[in-house]
């Protein structure tokens, strides 16, 4: 799996990351009501929205939405 497109994923999910992510093009899949799928704090500002980030780059979070769609 690539990089998914958050808008995909409905409503429950958007997108969050830290700089770090924005930078390295690694913003993870946040799951309302549970966090970042792959367990990742969710402590910082959230610079990937704040960036008009779309994709899930992730490695963790991909592997996750990977699972649940099976």
């Amino acid at each position: 799996m690539k990089t998914v497109n958050i808008k995909t994923l409905g409503s429950e999910y958007s997108i969050f990351g830290n700089k770090g992510n924005v930078w390295s093009n690694t913003a993870h899949a946040y799951k309302s009501g549970t966090g970042n799928l792959c367990g990742t704090p969710a402590l910082s500002s959230n610079h990937a929205c704040y960036n008009g980030i779309e994709e899930v780059g992730c490695i963790e979070c991909l592997a996750k939405l990977k699972e649940q769609v099976k």
